[in-house]
């Protein structure tokens, strides 16, 4: 039984209607078990051998499936300005890396110790709350080749930018872009590793703006200052108080910071051999004040370089909000591997069948990240987006389950909002719904999602 929440997603995605349906399939047993370890993703024998030859089918690719994501992506956006946030993620397979050898032209080299893996870099698209995740907008799989020579060897710097790693920085926002409607606004944020001079120059245009932690200390055009100094010599334009998320480095705080902005125009690298040497951007900076600053965290200093218009304090304050998003794309890639699908204890041994696996589990992923999300801010989004008119009915049947007979287990959020829906799904993955205890971690909003589905397929069943 497919679940109604893939029914048509992969259409026309293969040339054969039946393999589109294996797809939905796959798709649904991945949100259902929540593990992408095929062997417990699917019970019986006949499902798994499906599920394995599905995987090495070689007339569809990894891309082919991205794309119905893309294609969901942009039918789910309904306001004027998006923002889409890039980052990459590294997986690695030392487990099975005798299985899948280094003649395989889709696994490679990673940064850990020349364990074989391969590298995922998507863009995430969401509201510029932060709230409504509309899905994935472009994505690029890939991996690097064994023996391939070191950067000195192939004399890097004077690369094209076409035949560098970092073109995919350029590549995805430019297939954001032509994938959403024009008169949609989008602010693509990136880190460090996105500050490339090319991006600047090639990205932006009326309706599409960058949004990039600076990296490098670039000169300036009309200044004997670098940007960094240029900064430091601003006036302070004012202070604010910023809630940062929590990460492995950093506790969950409310840092008191100092805010400078000015426009500069940045000089084309040296060796930079494009036609245009320089580009007009604004930049900001976000330094912590150290007078609060807890023991043994180090203060922030976010120094951002922007193609939108920074004339006030407020725009400024905007713009280190919609930089904060951030961490939306580093939990998705927390739900992909340790507080999730467990995507590295794949046990494939076939590079392309790989790819495949991570572009089917981005979306399952996505699916539990919208749940958490929701009942973490409250939304009062509609409950449709995420699920169908006859999963809405079962929720309310389940509702009934899982409320306690006092009024602190009682769900307190309207009916067919996407927060009343994940708060039934949290009960159902032994969340206790008591504030005092916290808000359900991904685990428990996985595994009650998980219950959900399987709960819902056997209501299916029941009901043709």
């Amino acid at each position: 039984m497919i679940n109604n929440c893939y029914s048509g997603f992969y259409k026309s995605i293969s040339p054969d209607k039946r393999l589109d349906k294996r797809m939905e399939k796959i798709a649904a047993d991945l949100l259902i078990s929540g593990t992408s370890t095929v062997n417990r993703a699917v019970d019986d024998h006949a499902s798994k051998i499906a599920f394995y030859r599905t995987l090495k089918n070689k007339r569809f690719t990894h891309d082919d499936i991205l794309s119905a994501s893309y294609r969901r992506c942009a039918e789910n956006i309904d306001v004027d300005h998006v923002l889409c946030i890039q980052d990459t993620s590294e997986f690695t397979y030392a487990r099975t890396a005798t299985k899948i050898g280094k003649s395989d032209p889709d696994i490679g080299p990673t940064r850990l110790n020349m364990v074989p893996g391969l590298f995922c870099h998507p863009t995430l698209v969401c509201d510029t709350s932060g709230q409504i995740i509309y899905g994935l907008s472009s994505a690029s799989l890939f991996n690097r080749t064994w023996g391939q020579k070191d950067k000195n060897e192939r004399n890097y710097s004077k690369l094209p930018i076409e035949q560098k790693e970092s073109f995919r920085w350029i590549e995805n926002a430019q297939n954001t872009r032509a994938l959403i409607a024009k008169e949609i606004s989008l602010t693509i944020i990136a880190d460090r590793e996105s500050d490339i001079f090319e991006e600047f120059v090639r990205v932006p245009d009326e309706n599409t703006f960058l949004l990039v932690r600076s990296s490098h200390n670039r000169k300036l055009e009309g200044s004997a200052n670098s940007l960094n100094t240029e900064l430091e010599q601003q006036p302070l334009a004012g202070t604010s108080k910023v809630t940062l998320v929590a990460n492995p480095k950093r506790q969950k705080r409310t840092a008191d910071i100092e805010i400078r902005y000015c426009p500069v125009v940045i000089k084309a690298p040296t060796k930079y051999k494009g036609t245009v040497k320089s580009a007009k951007v604004h930049v900001i900076e976000a330094k912590e004040v150290t007078e609060n600053l807890p023991k043994d965290q180090d203060p922030i200093l976010w120094r951002l370089i922007t193609t939108h218009p920074i004339e006030s304090l407020e725009k400024a304050l905007q713009c280190i909000e919609w930089y904060k998003q951030r961490w939306l794309i580093e939990e998705l890639f927390r739900v992909l591997k340790t507080k999730g699908f467990q995507l590295e204890s794949s046990q494939l041994g076939n590079g392309a069948a790989i790819k495949k696996l991570i572009a089917f589990t981005l979306e399952a992923a996505l699916q539990v990240m919208r749940l958490k999300l929701a009942l973490d801010k409250k939304q009062e989004t509609p409950a449709k987006m995420l699920f169908s008119k006859q999963q809405l009915l079962f929720l309310t049947f389940l509702l009934k389950k899982v409320e306690g007979n006092t009024a602190k287990q009682m769900n307190p959020y309207p009916i067919n909002t996407t927060a009343w829906a994940a708060w039934i799904i949290a009960r159902l993955g032994k969340w206790t719904g008591y504030k005092s205890h916290g808000p359900p971690g991904y685990i428990t909003m996985k595994n009650g999602y998980n219950t959900f589905l399987s709960q819902y397929e056997i209501f299916e069943l029941l009901n043709l």
